[in-house]
């Protein structure tokens, strides 16, 4: 990694510390500088303003973990494989760098209505996953997109409790807990 390169990761690695802990709107560029140890200058070198710097972060983490997803169920022929790939690459994900997934999770209010169109979404993975299945006969047919808003609260919504306490230690110790949970929600049928 060049210099350029190194001082654009600790910019963007202490813009979503502190992101995390106060809030994109409440951090300002001079704690981010501060924080990556640069004059407030150069952040501008890399990025235009403080909100393309949390865009870009949010767009980033968005667009690949929605790529990892696709990626981990695709495999998979049945249904229960596929919710278990899915909640295991969730976890996994939130357990290799929690802060950018506490980021991601916090943030997405703000940042989802300017993913442009065609962008790879994590909610569009499962959708899709859900819909085939509803056709295949494997689950019921209801509101796909209530389908996949609870099937994906059983593991954000620990994450949400994890962000504020409520919940410790690495989410991928509860694969199995999520994925018979949205299976639960979604009523897999047995084979």
């Amino acid at each position: 990694m060049g210099k350029a390169e190194d001082t654009k990761a600790r910019i963007e690695r202490a813009a979503l510390v502190l992101f995390v802990a106060r809030s994109v709107a409440e951090t300002t560029t001079r704690e981010i500088a501060l924080a990556a140890s640069i004059a407030e200058g150069t952040i501008y070198r890399h990025f235009p303003s403080k909100e393309q710097l949390a865009l870009d972060l949010f767009l980033r983490h968005h667009r690949a973990l929605a790529e990892a997803l696709d990626a981990a169920q695709h495999p998979h022929k049945d249904l229960a494989g596929k919710i278990e790939a899915i909640v295991r690459c969730y976890c996994d994900w939130a357990d290799r760098d929690w802060t950018l997934f506490a980021y991601h999770l916090l943030n997405q209010h703000s940042f989802l209505i300017q993913v442009p169109d065609g962008t790879p979404n994590p909610v569009d993975v499962v959708r899709e996953v859900i819909d085939q299945a509803m056709k295949a006969g494997e689950i019921p047919r209801r509101d796909i997109d209530l389908a996949a808003a609870s099937t994906i609260g059983v593991v954000l919504q620990a994450a949400t409790y994890k962000v504020y306490g409520r919940f410790e230690g690495p989410l991928s110790d509860h694969v199995r807990f999520f994925a018979d949970a949205a299976s639960a929600v979604l009523a897999v049928r047995e084979k």
